[in-house]
């Protein structure tokens, strides 16, 4: 069903999602953005405020936006855009000037979003065969609201079956440092991630254990580490 759905959205949906989440991360307001961006404040609006519209920006508009708040455009968004990489005409940006201020304010109120991430328990060269990587974003629970360092992510394998299976939502932040009794996910130099409770940090690196109950089963060497987060937030599946 979820495939299903996210071959359902229009460019222009994609294209809105993307924005929304920069709106919401940066606590700014579409006029905001547009003005970051060298943009004209209806390029934005127009997009945010007129659902029946099919209006895409350019690529061009895009690279501005990315620049301007300092969020890459997600290959998602390439990818729906397409044949939407055209420049638009003087005419058409006439008319968007035209609109500016026209527009009513969008009902809906904005959800907090974070970054979905691909890891993977695999090595970093059969990652891409096995699983390729796409951006996406999923609501951030409320813990994590204005945590820019926050991202969710997928368990990568069944190191804590039963309690939490392959495939769980998690949500975890890198905004501070982590302490014995945490619950970490480990990107390693070759490009696995596992999860891992953590005992104790010592000048040797990470006492950690991949069993509950807690057991000291695996000493990690902080130069084979490339990114810590703690992980604050599980889902279990069913």
């Amino acid at each position: 069903m979820a495939q299903t759905a996210e071959k359902m959205k229009t460019p222009k949906d994609i294209v809105v999602e993307w924005i929304d989440h920069i709106l919401d991360r940066k606590k700014w307001t579409g006029t905001d953005l547009a003005r970051n961006s060298n943009l004209a404040p209806s390029t934005i609006l127009r997009m945010l405020n007129d659902p029946e519209h099919q209006f895409v920006p350019s690529l061009k508009t895009l690279q501005k936006i990315a620049e301007g708040s300092g969020y890459p455009i997600p290959r998602k968004v390439l990818d729906a855009l397409g044949a939407q990489k055209v420049e638009r005409s003087a005419a058409s940006e006439a008319e968007e000037a035209s609109l500016e201020g026209r527009r009513p304010a969008r009902a809906a109120a904005r959800v907090s979003t974070v970054e979905l991430r691909h890891v993977s328990s695999l090595p970093a060269a059969l990652q891409s065969a096995a699983s390729p990587r796409r951006e996406a974003y999923v609501p951030a629970p409320p813990q994590l609201e204005g945590d820019e360092t926050a991202f969710a992510f997928h368990m990568p394998d069944n190191t804590f079956d039963p309690w939490l299976k392959s495939g769980s939502l998690m949500f975890a932040t890198k905004r501070r440092d982590p302490v014995a009794g945490d619950t970490l996910l480990i990107t390693g130099k070759d490009g696995k991630s596992r999860v891992r409770l953590l005992l104790d940090i010592d000048e040797t690196g990470l006492k950690l254990s991949k069993s509950i109950p807690a057991t000291d089963d695996e000493l990690m060497s902080f130069d084979d580490i490339t990114e810590l987060a703690i992980v604050t937030v599980f889902v279990k599946s069913v």
